[in-house]
């Protein structure tokens, strides 16, 4: 008579079973993350980290030239440094103003005195002080001229060509700002110390620019998937 299959034969079975199950829970761990808590960044995409030396960006004294409406001496509107990489990247994130689509002629000044806009931004130019101003720009990029409009009333103008545009008006010379018209996500606002980064950049070639008012620089960096590219400008 046949004996009856021994219990003992099934564990190998269980047993293989469960390192089965262990291998797949291990297949289904949570994806990497940086220090700080912050996610490692995209496949295919690598970080720009540089530095820009400035020239001397105390603003010129125009006393003997320039008075504000009360008497005051004004000084040349400072504009303050950007850095961004030049050309559309397909693919990507759609370029993201800098702050509102507004630029005020507030104080004799413009504010803020930088702005950066995606390709085909509205911007609107609304008038805060009780005299007149005329923005204008003759910048290749964007030619306008909105004429003279009191306070309160605003004029906008339709930024179409990617470009640094030098805003200035008329009636007030110190008066002085920039509107940088951009095709991809990728720019910052220079900081004092010269330093900037980069991130989630896509692998490839790129060229990185940096511009003022009065400046521009430019360089070819080639950005390593999952690396670093580091460059050096001064313009």
């Amino acid at each position: 008579m046949t004996p009856p299959p021994s219990r003992g034969l099934r564990l190998p079975g269980i047993a293989l079973a469960a390192c089965a199950f262990a291998l797949l829970i291990g297949t289904t761990a949570p994806p990497t993350r940086a220090a700080h808590g912050t996610t490692v960044a995209r496949a295919g995409s690598g970080r720009i980290e540089g530095t820009v030396t400035l020239p001397d960006r105390r603003a010129t004294r125009t006393s003997d030239r320039y008075q504000s409406s009360t008497g005051e001496a004004r000084d040349v509107q400072d504009v303050p440094a950007v850095v961004y990489l030049l050309g559309p990247m397909p693919g990507t994130a759609a370029a993201r103003p800098s702050g509102p689509l507004t630029l005020t002629q507030k104080g004799e000044a413009f504010q803020p005195s930088l702005l950066v806009v995606p390709v085909g931004a509205r911007v609107n130019f609304p008038n805060g002080d009780p005299l007149f101003h005329n923005v204008f720009s003759y910048s290749r990029a964007r030619r306008f001229d909105l004429g003279r409009y009191p306070k309160g009333e605003a004029k906008t103008v339709v930024f179409d060509k990617p470009g640094y545009v030098k805003v200035l008006c008329e009636v007030h010379k110190w008066m002085r700002a920039g509107v940088l018209v951009v095709e991809n996500p990728h720019y910052t606002l220079l900081p004092d110390h010269g330093r900037f980064q980069l991130d989630d950049v896509p692998a490839g070639p790129h060229r990185v620019v940096v511009e003022t008012f009065d400046r521009r620089a430019q360089a070819e960096v080639l950005v390593p998937e999952g690396g670093t590219a580091t460059v050096t400008l001064s313009p």
